[in-house]
């Protein structure tokens, strides 16, 4: 098989593997080609696209209390 710029290979491609073996992730994935009509390609790019815009609370700005 000829490697090309869609074939993903390394931690990336075992990263994205582990991600999507999640019960959450596969359920999310299900339910938004359901409702949306989109492919199951487009729906993991959205679950993807809010993992990576979500941080963990330590790196948030914190607000101050009065």
């Amino acid at each position: 098989m000829a490697r090309n710029s869609t074939t993903k290979t390394g931690p990336e491609s075992r990263t994205r593997e582990r991600l999507f073996s999640s019960p959450v992730a596969l359920a999310f994935v299900r339910i938004v080609v359901a409702r949306r009509g989109i492919s199951e390609t487009e729906a993991r790019q959205i679950y993807l696209d809010y993992i990576n815009r979500t941080q963990p609370a330590e790196n948030r700005e914190r607000c101050e209390v009065a």
